[in-house]
């Protein structure tokens, strides 16, 4: 296991602007850290950075304590995934993961003694004779797994590994690996630009912006209290509603406050009795649902603008319909000029 530290660390090209101006990050020992952004925001940089394929223009760059700027790829006991596997065409299964240990000049026995007890930690004990043209999918991602993992690496840096698979396995590669970490308990850096697979894997979210962190935090953290208006709205699926204050019956906005905004989730259908004390009530026309199983999302008019809400196993609200909602006081977030979060 191992930690990474990440001080004052800058990159450019060319002398170009700088990708990543100044970045200081600690990726806790063991944790299953999760860099999340918009496309260009520098989390594929920094991870190639970690994993010594970029060069650090300046700053330090430590795994384990040790500076390791100046150590090559191969010395610094990490293992990436890729996004397209990376596979050879020509090689099993078995070869595939075994090439690497070769390299490393681990003796024979010792070699196929991890790749039987890596074949099956992943599942892929009856496919090791097959070719990856072969294998679905998944398959090809559990072989990149494997060939990562057979190497019994400090850290595993993956680069968007799910993106070209389709959503079901997705979903069900996500929870194989937050299984396999926990097996594992090795440091895991995870690179995507989906919010869902950061707030379901990671026990720590970076997100970032331009090469410039926005918030890093447990996943309940980043989402239950955002620390500016692109946090919010970046993390959370429908996003976060946000709307200026000016001429709205808030209750009790902070003075500084000039942009407020509401979870989808938060927007309550009023029943007989009215909105609660203590809350922002209003009307909306329904414009679009979108039916989810128990959950309904729903597109709306307001009166100071477009909106989200949803409701859960209760009756579908046809298009055209006004409703009354309402957003209690403490489900309420507040933004002020610079659009950083500000307490009520």
């Amino acid at each position: 296991m191992s930690s990474i530290e990440l001080r004052h660390v800058s990159k450019s090209y060319d002398g170009k602007p700088p990708v990543i101006p100044d970045l200081s990050l600690t990726i806790p020992d063991g944790s299953f850290t999760v860099l999340v952004g918009p496309s260009g925001c520098g989390k594929s940089t920094t991870l190639r950075m970690i994993a010594g394929l970029e060069d650090v223009t300046s700053g330090d760059l430590l795994i384990d304590g040790e500076r390791v700027n100046e150590v090559g790829p191969s010395d610094r006991d990490i293992a990436m995934v890729f996004q397209n596997y990376a596979l050879y065409p020509t090689m099993t299964v078995r070869d595939n993961i075994e090439f690497g240990l070769i390299n490393m000049k681990v003796p024979e026995d010792e070699r196929r003694r991890r790749i039987d007890e890596i074949s099956r930690i992943v599942g892929l004990e009856g496919y090791l004779d097959r070719k990856p043209s072969q294998l679905s999918g998944g398959q090809r991602q559990r072989v990149a797994l494997a060939r990562a993992m057979v190497k019994k690496p400090k850290v595993f840096l993956m680069d968007e590994p799910l993106s070209n698979l389709d959503a079901k396995l997705r979903t069900q590669m996500r929870t194989e690996l937050i299984a396999l970490h926990q097996r594992l308990g090795t440091t895991f850096v995870y690179v995507t630009h989906d919010q869902t697979e950061a707030m379901s894997m990671a026990t720590k979210i970076v997100l970032m912006r331009d090469g410039v962190i926005q918030q890093a935090d447990v996943p309940e953290e980043v989402y239950g209290h955002p620390k500016n208006r692109f946090t919010a709205q970046f993390i959370g699926t429908p996003s976060m509603n946000v709307f200026p204050c000016a001429g709205l019956a808030l209750p009790e906005p902070p003075t500084s406050a000039v942009l407020f905004g509401f979870r989808p989730s938060r927007a309550i259908l009023a029943g007989e009795g009215g909105a609660p004390s203590n809350s922002f009530a209003f009307e909306a026309k329904v414009n679009i649902h979108e039916v989810m199983g128990s959950e309904i999302i729903y597109q709306a008019e307001a009166p100071f603008g477009t909106l989200s809400f949803k409701t859960f196993n209760q009756p579908l609200v046809e298009v055209g319909q006004t409703v009354q909602l309402f957003v209690e006081g403490d489900s309420i977030h507040y933004f002020d000029g610079q659009e950083r979060r500000v307490e009520a």
